[in-house]
């Protein structure tokens, strides 16, 4: 057995240089950062991330689809739902096509607004709510909550901070954003505004983990309010010839390797980071590999370095 790991984790590290394109988010959004922080780190390994700005998890998984990028940031519960879709618009089936390669972070539903009597989820009855430019994972976790909870708004799509103008201005009643808390924009909000409280379901809570929001993410927010969050991971398409294969699994392994200095150098999220964790079925079996050999050589005080 012994011999037989060795061997894989020597051949992860044949020379070689290679180039991967990733889709992320805006680029002032958590995916997009989180995507800078995995570049440089790949580098120190000569694997070239070239990190690319989108709109959202459609765009995203379109272009994954497409070929037009090697690998995609995605919220996990907008997988099968932008499958159907594109399914329907493209003709092509995403969804036993497109796999996990890694888990990144878990990601936090952020409801703010301007009004005081708007406390929870429930308050959101016939309002009008901004849930993000569609094609958003913002928009189909939203489109989640509102079946869920049985909530009936005036949904409208704009980016962030024409919804926050419109708040101000009195047209809007509440914004829901999906993001990697802190979210460097929401952070910048001041005082005036709120988060609303998503009170606890069993129904959520098979998909999603809670958690709430505070001063110690945001400075300007009360006490801490509890909300959900839906874990963000980097996909790739079910690819299994032996170079990409063995491309996949070192950046993989470079990540694992470099939690420490992502920890303390990149962006937040990597303090909570679930990088270690995998799918067994939604996942792509060749990095499952490579994430349950360093978990088991990790436990033994083992770390593979490159020489």
């Amino acid at each position: 057995m012994t011999k037989i790991l060795l061997a894989l984790i020597v051949s992860f590290y044949a020379p070689m240089a290679w180039a991967f394109t990733i889709a992320t988010g805006p680029s002032d959004g958590s995916y997009f950062q989180i995507a800078q922080d995995i570049k440089n780190v790949a580098g120190k390994e000569g694997i070239d991330l070239q990190v690319m700005p989108t709109k959202g998890s459609l765009e995203n998984l379109e272009l994954l689809g497409s070929g037009k990028v090697d690998l995609a940031i995605v919220q996990l519960d907008a997988l099968r739902f932008i499958s159907d879709v594109i399914k329907q618009q493209a003709g092509l089936d995403l969804f036993d096509k497109i796999k996990v390669v890694l888990n990144l972070y878990p990601e936090e539903i952020h409801i703010l607004t301007n009004k005081k009597d708007l406390q929870t989820f429930y308050n959101l009855e016939g309002k009008r709510v901004s849930v993000g430019p569609p094609g958003g994972g913002t928009a189909v976790t939203a489109a989640v909550l509102f079946t869920v909870y049985d909530i009936k708004a005036t949904v409208s799509e704009e980016p962030f901070e024409e919804a926050v103008k419109k708040m101000e201005q009195g047209s809007l009643d509440a914004v829901i954003f999906v993001g990697g808390a802190p979210v460097p924009f929401i952070g910048k909000l001041g005082g005036k505004f709120s988060f609303v409280r998503l009170p606890s379901n069993p129904v959520l809570e098979q998909i999603y983990l809670r958690t709430s929001l505070g001063k110690q993410l945001y400075g300007w927010a009360g006490a801490d309010t509890e909300t959900y969050a839906v874990p963000a991971a980097m996909m790739g398409l079910d690819k299994r010839d032996e170079k990409y294969v063995t491309q996949v699994q070192q950046l993989v392994l470079t990540i694992l390797n470099n939690r420490e200095f992502l920890e303390a150098k990149g962006h937040p999220k990597w303090k909570s980071s679930i990088i270690r964790t995998y799918f067994p079925y939604r996942g792509y079996e060749p990095t499952n590999q490579m994430i349950q050999i360093f978990n088991m050589l990790d436990k033994q005080g083992y770390k593979v370095i490159k020489k």
